[in-house]
């Protein structure tokens, strides 16, 4: 079964990889549609003095996404995925990952 009540962004996945010679630049894996919520107040709402800075991405169990991946969603907003933030989780036939991400800047 596929999660898409929760579907609501397009989200381009970037991940550094090397270009030409030595050059490394973020290059496009993928683009799949996700789910982004600010996290809970507990959870880090205030992220070194800023509010709202870390969120909740939820997408499709299958969605190749790494630690320190680029996301960029519908609106041009930029994500960083934090390092231990992939989360693969199964609830009865649905299959999801929950991937948390900081805003960076653009």
């Amino acid at each position: 079964m596929r999660l898409t009540h929760l579907l609501t962004k397009k989200v381009v996945i970037a991940r550094m990889a090397t270009t030409t010679g030595n050059r490394i630049a973020y290059t496009t894996v993928t683009a799949d549609m996700g789910h982004i919520q600010p996290m809970d107040m507990e959870k880090g709402q205030i992220s070194d003095g800023v509010f709202g800075k870390t969120f909740r991405l939820y997408m499709e169990g299958e969605v190749d996404v790494q630690e320190g991946d680029r996301l960029k969603d519908t609106y041009g907003t930029l994500y960083t995925v934090v390092s231990g933030g992939i989360t693969r989780r199964n609830f009865g036939s649905f299959d999801f990952k929950v991937i948390i991400m900081e805003s960076c800047k653009n």
